[in-house]
């Protein structure tokens, strides 16, 4: 992490200020330390990564975690497979997401559980040679993904601020970005209600929350592809989480995308 990123970030237990207790390299990067809060909180610091996870997972998150830190290194092909499966092109599919960017300007934007980082590729094939304009953040529980995320946004040359840190207590203070996405997750998440609330809290009034997970639109389910979608894959019978949306939410848009297949979520605060 870079040591600037200290201002962006909060202490998950208090929401006070976060310091470093030692001095950062004459980059400025901070790759192995504690993180400290005015009511002397301490997180480490490894592989240029602070973890600020509280509270401390439960023992179903812990499952899905577990999946995903084995997986981290081929996830990306993985992926790859809904290409022929469900007809689409995946990475092209992420680009939908910045029609909700500013179209000019300096533009914060928070990746919830950001795996690989592929919305932030997505991003970069969208606004090249303008990714400057953006301020990056990324949060993840899963150690293996952020790895993979911080080893591609350096190829790609884009800066990004990842976090080991816990989506139902976000290390950031309240109306920190002008876009928060989540993409593919939060149908196994413990507490859908306190994640979706922690998405709000941090986005700008007037910014916008975006969620999207696997689950077949009311067309597409009762057909023998829907059907055949569902046999391969329990978790695209999901439906949209409408009833757990914060009261404090505006302008709430649903929608099916990926020609059916995933729900998509979008709302302002």
């Amino acid at each position: 992490m870079h040591y600037e990123s200290l201002k962006s970030i909060s202490c998950p237990k208090c929401k006070k200020k976060l310091s470093f207790s030692d001095t950062p390299s004459s980059t400025g990067e901070i790759e192995e330390g504690t993180l400290v809060c005015e009511k002397r909180h301490t997180w480490t610091v490894h592989e240029g990564i602070p973890s600020l996870v509280h509270p401390p997972v439960t023992s179903e998150d812990a499952k899905w975690i577990a999946e995903y830190d084995e997986m981290a290194e081929n996830y990306d092909e993985l992926v790859k497979q809904y290409d022929d499966w469900l007809g689409v092109d995946m990475m092209k599919e992420r680009e939908g997401f910045t029609q909700f960017i500013p179209i000019e300007g300096p533009t914060r934007i928070l990746d919830v559980s950001i795996g690989t980082a592929a919305n932030f590729m997505a991003l970069a094939n969208v606004y090249k040679g303008q990714m400057g304009r953006f301020t990056l953040h990324g949060v993840d529980l899963s150690r293996g993904m952020l790895k993979v995320a911080d080893r591609k946004s350096r190829e790609k040359g884009i800066s990004t601020s990842l976090m080991h840190a816990n989506v139902l207590n976000l290390p950031y203070p309240k109306n920190s970005f002008d876009v928060v996405v989540h993409s593919g997750g939060i149908n196994t998440f413990s507490d859908i209600p306190q994640a979706l609330s922690e998405m709000l809290r941090v986005v700008k009034s007037g910014g916008f929350v975006i969620v999207t997970d696997e689950g077949l639109s009311p067309q597409v389910r009762n057909t023998e592809r829907g059907k055949d979608i569902l046999k391969a894959n329990s978790l695209f019978g999901a439906t949209p989480p409408l009833e757990h949306i914060p009261e404090k939410a505006k302008d709430l848009e649903v929608s099916h995308i990926i020609n059916g297949t995933f729900y998509q979520m979008v709302f302002r605060k």
